[in-house]
């Protein structure tokens, strides 16, 4: 079903949010909800999480939320259960997934169909971890459809899912391969005698090493490894149709000649290149620390970094066992990692959605993203999307409030099939306010709400001038608005 607004909700429950976004303090626009989440983030300490709000972070970094479903099985496992089975899913079924592309018939030449496809992917999969990992790589390793034609992103994009946890050099080898990174980065046109070097600088400054660890000439004598790499086009292309390029390497445009790179001199190719940048100390440390950022915090200690690099560097670069590190480590579940990044538009979307259990055919989620700031396959520039607080303007915090809007309202099927969110907690917790609120806290917050929010929360819900069906409705919303749930 298609998700149904109510124009009224934000009107109805204005005031209540004026007091509740700042904990009863008044509404002062986006900069003070700012100053909420820059609170939260920076002064948290490095102790260990409660046990109670442990499963929903780790289900929140390794996934988009815990769906009610997903709680009934990870719960039980435990932490080392649910890490192992997070990190361990190609033999995890994961039927609605598999049957989408059937059910919809998606046109993967259309970019709205691309986006909301993979929207769908992170909502209702079973493999919560395959689905983040494969952001993790587009927001590193980018192209965009500004450039790139969409069918040549969904090919990019499955190759991310497949190779999600594999070796950080087969991931890298596997791009500069890749059609699309091949024309957001003109490699396609990289010919002997005259080498493009875009490709060969944004490898190493963005994608594997960072600025600083190579020279101009390194970036030459890169680019000359990787002449050769071509594209095959279909003689009649038609517009709209799924008919991406493949990769062929084109012998007679490759520069054979001696190279010397990065203190190396051989007759390189671009996978020699490549295992020569995975092999130092500044590309194992930068992917490191790009890992820990994405599911812990920023600015690692540099002991957390050397002993990632070294579980990284014994077992051969690979991404998995790195995460896995990650996912056990102390500075994961402590309280400097709680809430400590805020979500991106495609999080917040989708983990609002996961966490409550509520189900969607997706249709008008991309047309959401926009406005909040992000456009799944279309990041602003080669480096990405900045993250962080550049996600929050007036603007952006406004899209958000209003998605919420949205949701709170949606006629979508809720957990057990349910018409509303009115009927879903209705059957919860009957006419109890005060459940209800306990019951949007659990799913929405682990549990983990301030005295003063949850009194105003619970005053809201108590108000009897409006219909059960208003409050919880504007009570969800309200929900959905607290900064604590902007943080990830």
């Amino acid at each position: 079903m298609a998700i149904k607004p109510s124009p009224a909700l934000s009107e109805q429950v204005s005031n209540q949010r004026r007091q509740l976004l700042l904990g009863g303090a008044g509404l002062l626009g986006v900069s003070a909800a700012v100053a909420v989440l820059t609170r939260v983030v920076l002064t948290t300490q490095a102790e260990t999480l409660p046990e109670s709000a442990q499963m929903g972070h780790l289900l929140r970094r390794a996934g988009f939320g815990a769906s009610p479903q997903d709680l009934a099985i990870f719960r039980p496992l435990g932490n080392q259960g649910a890490i192992d089975r997070l990190t361990n899913y190609e033999s995890i079924p994961n039927p609605v997934v598999d049957k989408m592309e059937q059910l919809f018939a998606f046109n993967f030449a259309n970019l709205h169909d691309l986006q909301r496809w993979w929207l769908l992917r992170m909502l209702f999969t079973t493999r919560p971890l395959e689905e983040r990992m494969t952001l993790f790589w587009h927001e590193l390793l980018t192209s965009a459809v500004a450039k790139v034609r969409p069918d040549s992103l969904y090919v990019q994009n499955q190759f991310f899912r497949k190779h999600a946890l594999d070796t950080f050099p087969t991931i890298l080898k596997g791009i500069s391969r890749d059609p699309a990174m091949m024309v957001w980065l003109d490699l396609q046109t990289n010919r002997k005698g005259h080498a493009n070097e875009n490709f060969a600088r944004e490898l190493m400054e963005l994608f594997s090493m960072g600025v600083g660890n190579y020279t101009e000439q390194d970036v030459r004598e890169s680019a000359r490894a990787f002449t050769g790499y071509a594209l095959r086009y279909s003689r009649r292309p038609q517009p709209g149709v799924f008919d991406p390029p493949t990769f062929f390497f084109n012998v007679r445009q490759h520069d054979d000649g001696p190279k010397t790179f990065l203190g190396q001199t051989g007759n390189f190719i671009g996978d020699d290149i490549i295992d020569i940048i995975v092999a130092t100390p500044a590309s194992q440390h930068y992917i490191c620390r790009r890992l820990f950022s994405f599911f812990a915090y920023s600015d690692p200690d540099p002991s957390v970094l050397s002993r990632l690099t070294r579980v990284y560097t014994a077992s051969k670069y690979s991404i998995k066992a790195v995460v896995q590190a990650i996912l056990t480590s102390p500075e994961f579940f402590s309280t400097k990692a709680y809430r400590a990044t805020i979500k991106s538009p495609t999080e917040y979307i989708v983990s609002s959605l996961r966490s409550l259990g509520m189900i969607t055919e997706g249709n008008i989620l991309p047309n959401f993203m926009p406005a909040m700031g992000q456009m799944l396959f279309n990041p602003p520039n080669v480096a990405g999307w900045p993250g962080g607080m550049s996600w929050l303007n007036s603007g952006t915090w406004l899209a958000r409030l209003n998605y919420a809007n949205v949701i709170a309202a949606s006629q979508v099927a809720w957990p057990s099939g349910f018409a509303s969110v009115e009927a879903w907690l209705h059957s919860q917790v009957g006419d109890n306010v005060a459940g209800a609120v306990q019951l949007l806290s659990a799913h929405l917050l682990d549990s983990q709400i301030g005295a003063q929010q949850e009194a105003v929360l619970t005053a809201y819900a108590s108000d009897s001038s409006r219909t059960t069906e208003e409050r919880f409705r504007g009570l969800t919303y309200l929900m959905l608005a607290l900064p604590e749930f902007h943080l990830s």
